[in-house]
This record gives structure tokens, sequence and C-alpha cells, in this order.
């Protein structure tokens, strides 16, 4: 799986004009695997199975088993994700959103509950190291950054410390206009 995430990393930043490697080492040193099982809920309006967030780190691959759950927050509305049999869902982290400036976002998601079956997902996220100054690369076109330098212990914090809230938490390392 990491090997995978590198090279659609890569593949990025070919399709930004970086070079290959660029998300190597320190931006990606750590590799988090998470399983996560969902019981039924018989009134899955009762609960979520994870409430909707976007992630922190770099790049998250999940795979999810055939019972639907995994939901989108797109233009306003709750849109489901349908599992699809061996397919792997890539999510760009808030971190890779400041790395591009911005051309790339991190979907804000959730997961809901099935009434009746109950629902496992793979995940594994690539994570920059605490210490790892993340800014916006340089994209040759001259665009102001839109974030200053910071690392990822201190944007963690203060994610963590904003209740998981990430227009909050890259608020605050937000450049001045």
């Amino acid at each position: 799986m990491r090997k995978s995430l590198l090279r659609i990393l890569d593949l990025i930043c070919e399709g930004l004009g970086h070079e290959q490697g660029y998300f190597d080492d320190e931006l990606s040193k750590t590799q988090l695997l998470s399983v996560n099982h969902h019981i039924p809920c018989p009134n899955p309006s009762l609960t979520l199975g994870m409430p909707e967030h976007s992630d922190p780190n770099l790049i998250t691959m999940l795979h999810q088993c055939s019972v639907p759950g995994l939901q989108v927050f797109l233009n306003g509305q709750w849109m489901n994700v349908e599992p699809l049999p061996g397919a792997l869902i890539v999510i760009p982290g808030l971190q890779l959103k400041v790395i591009t400036n911005g051309k790339f976002s991190s979907p804000i998601h959730r997961v809901m509950t099935d009434s009746e079956e109950a629902r496992t997902t793979i995940g594994t996220f690539l994570i920059p190291s605490h210490d790892m100054l993340i800014e916006p690369a340089k994209d040759g076109e001259g665009n102001p950054p839109v974030y200053r330098g910071y690392t990822y212990k201190e944007f963690f914090s203060t994610f963590t410390g904003s209740n998981c809230d990430a227009d909050t938490a890259l608020g605050c390392f937000k450049n001045k206009a």
C-alpha cells in the first residue's frame, strides 16, 4: 500500500511539475494502518460510524467492504461512495492541500452505520514526521503561498485542539493577505 501511495504521489508530482520523490522521506515518514469495524445499528440515524472530518495527514488509501457507509460532502449535500469489489479509495489529506497551495483539496467525509450488516474497512495513512516543515511547494508559476510553513506536530496539535475542524486549523496557518 505504501508503494502504491508513493507512486500516486509521484504522479501528482509529475502533474504539478515537481521532481519525482518530492514526497518521499520525511513528508511520508510514518505509515499508519487502521482497521475499523462498525457494528450494525437498528437505527443508523442515532449513531455515526465516524463523524465528519478531513484527514490531517498527507494521503490516505482506504479499502471498503461490500457494505455501504462512506459518504463525501459535495455541493452542500452528503453523497454515498458506493463500494466496488477490489477498489481502493485514495483521499488527499490536508497536508497535500497545503503543499500544493490549494490545488488539491481534502474532502470532508464520514461513515454511516448500517441497520443490518457490520462494516469493516482497512485504511492506511502516510503522515509527515513531527518535525517536518510543511509549506507550499514552489510551483514555478509565481503564485504566492496561501499558507505559511509549520511543523506537522504544530499542525496536528492545532487540528486536535479545534475539535478536528480542518478550516479552523488551516486558518491558523494562512498567510495574511
